[in-house]
């Protein structure tokens, strides 16, 4: 095992290496639309997605997961009998006994586990029926021999399933996704970016230095923009779906924690989003970060997508697009909220909105058609008022595109000012 690879097995055996709260997947709604991204179906992750290609393998259906980690995977797969007998690989050793043990407590049979480096792992012949790799290719050096050695040990005719980061490698993102990150993320107020590993407001999109990377995990998205490439010229592509991601990660990491499903005030923002993220990727504004890819291995020397069923000269661009939107995207929020007042005046806040699919929106006071207190056209903008702000005031976001009259039908979206203690809607 060389440097790099022991310094990743040091990294990966640490369970507090992602804390709770890190991970942009942890936001409220962003696992379902995964889900519907991957599977079409919001309420079935790619797990179960996988057991449809598998439904006439005989059983025991035997399974190999590459770069196991704790042991999530393998013991979802078993706990929902999609496979009987699964081996895991994981280069970091204390990983592989807690997957061991974490299988041992729920008491799991059919699990088995070993040590090895993926960049170096030789694999029986013809062994397995199935193979997954969830976020762990975008870690591997020596990808092509890992690819090879995963083709090599399935069937014919049998599958490979990769949940994948497919992004910058090494996490170098571009300037203009991390500029335009910025934009939303200040759009979020500071409470919710509150970091939930050390301390501080998060301030802008993560810029990481190939130094800091190379100190902490030097494996960590080594070569992640080459996996759907190197994949595709190996397998038969089944089922091919890009995530999405972009804007979410930037935004979401190490602040995900902070945001509640149950959050009225909030939700609506992170759902626009979402939904923002998805056209973007959708219409080739931006690539995607993340992707699912159902494979096969067969007889044919020459994958079939390489003769133009799957375009390999952009590789990020999704081949997914979502219908296309029936309204606009919107959001407004205050800030602060609870509104924070003394006994004799009046308070202050800071109204901030975001349009998309308008040519020009309108902020209302108490009622679609109340008083104007603000009007832009799409993008993101701010404003103060004045001390004149109370609580119960609600302020309406308006469509007033094309001149849509200032009715509730064209209401984007709404934000209430409460008192303290009140709950924020």
């Amino acid at each position: 095992m060389n440097k790099a690879s022991k310094k990743t097995a040091e990294w990966w055996n640490d369970p507090h290496s992602q804390p709770p709260g890190t991970q942009w997947v942890e936001v409220p709604n962003v696992a379902q639309n995964n889900n519907r991204r991957a599977s079409d179906d919001p309420a079935n992750d790619w797990l179960d997605h996988s057991a449809i290609f598998l439904s006439e393998q005989p059983r025991p259906v035997k399974a190999l997961s590459v770069g196991s980690g704790f042991g999530i995977i393998e013991r979802i797969l078993r706990q929902r009998d999609i496979c009987q007998l699964i081996h895991g690989l994981d280069i970091a050793d204390g990983a592989i006994q807690d997957a061991i043990q974490q299988a041992e407590t729920e008491g799991l049979e059919g699990l088995t586990y070993e040590v090895a480096d993926l960049n170096t792992v030789e694999l029986p012949v013809e062994a397995y029926d199935v193979v997954y790799a969830h976020a762990s290719l975008h870690h591997v050096f020596q990808l092509e021999h890992l690819l090879d050695q995963i083709k090599k040990t399935l069937k014919l005719g049998g599958f490979f399933f990769a949940y994948e980061y497919i992004g910058p490698s090494q996490m170098q993102f571009p300037r203009h996704h991390l500029e335009l990150a910025d934009v939303f993320l200040k759009s979020i107020p500071e409470r919710y970016r509150r970091m939930r590993r050390g301390e501080g407001i998060k301030q802008e999109a993560p810029r990481f230095s190939l130094e800091a990377m190379n100190a902490s995990d030097p494996s960590e998205g080594i070569r992640a923009s080459e996996i759907v490439p190197l994949v595709a010229s190996r397998f038969e592509i089944r089922h091919l779906r890009y995530l999405g991601g972009t804007l979410l990660l930037l935004v979401f990491n190490e602040i995900a924690g902070n945001f509640r499903a149950e959050d009225a005030e909030i939700m609506p923002l992170v759902n626009a989003l979402i939904a923002l993220d998805n056209f973007l990727v959708d219409n080739a504004v931006l690539p995607s970060y993340h992707a699912y890819m159902v494979c096969q291995k067969t007889a044919n020397p020459l994958p079939k997508q390489t003769t133009n069923l799957l375009s390999l000269a952009h590789p990020v661009l999704a081949t997914n697009r979502s219908r296309p939107l029936d309204r606009p995207i919107a959001w407004i929020t205050a800030d602060p909220n609870p509104l924070i007042i003394d006994s004799s005046a009046p308070g202050q806040v800071s109204l901030s909105w975001k349009s998309y699919g308008t040519s020009r929106v309108e902020i209302h006071v108490d009622a679609p058609d109340g008083k104007v207190f603000a009007g832009s056209g799409p993008g993101c903008f701010s404003k103060k008022t004045g001390l004149w702000a109370r609580p119960g005031m609600t302020f309406y976001l308006q469509n007033v595109s094309n001149g849509l009259p200032l009715t509730a039908d064209n209401t984007l979206a709404k934000v209430t000012l409460t008192a303290p203690g009140d709950t924020p809607t």
